[in-house]
């Protein structure tokens, strides 16, 4: 029993959990809806996952296409905080995170801090981001306000892929973002 109760207990600390059955759209809000009717005229939702880290309930996630499929060209990614963050440790994950899928010199690592730095924000619970990639040019939107708008397809995808990519950390949070498992 008590080996049970062990297994248990690490299973819950060591493992973040994905949980397709959320609340409410995201995107179906009014923030998200006057943001992506500007780049989308029509949209449907692909998938929605709940990250969760240990016990603690980071954000939730919708995927967003033109067809309601992935992969496609154009997308959206919209995350709901369930807790609060600095932007300091936004950073931190978001660069070891990017750090997984590439090696940086110390000059791109310079670089990508400082546009980490400029465009995120210290997260409350319930903020809200948007990131939105179209074919050539990407956009990040902070509680209903722009705060990148870039070119580099590399860090997109790379940025993107965080959340996309087959291999990644957490394959249930994955599959279900991406609508596979519906």
């Amino acid at each position: 029993m008590f080996t049970r109760f062990i297994v248990f207990l690490f299973f819950v600390l060591h493992t973040s959990f994905a949980f397709s059955n959320m609340k409410p759209n995201l995107y179906e809000n009014k923030i998200s809806k006057n943001i992506l009717d500007k780049f989308f005229p029509t949209y449907k939702l692909v998938g929605k996952a709940n990250y969760r880290f240990f016990l603690l309930n980071i954000y939730d996630a919708e995927l967003i296409s033109k067809s309601g499929n992935y992969p496609s060209d154009t997308f959206a990614l919209i995350l709901k905080y369930n807790s609060n963050f600095s932007k300091k440790s936004v950073i931190k994950v978001t660069i070891e995170q990017l750090q997984l899928q590439k090696n940086y010199s110390n000059e791109e690592l310079e670089k990508l801090e400082n546009l980490l730095n400029n465009t995120f924000r210290p997260i409350k619970k319930n903020d809200q981001f948007i990131g939105i990639k179209l074919e050539n040019k990407g956009y990040f939107f902070f509680e209903n306000k722009k705060v990148l708008e870039t070119y580099d397809m590399e860090f997109l995808n790379l940025f993107f892929n965080i959340w996309l990519k087959d291999n990644g950390e957490n394959p249930a949070f994955t599959k279900s973002l991406i609508g596979k498992n519906k």
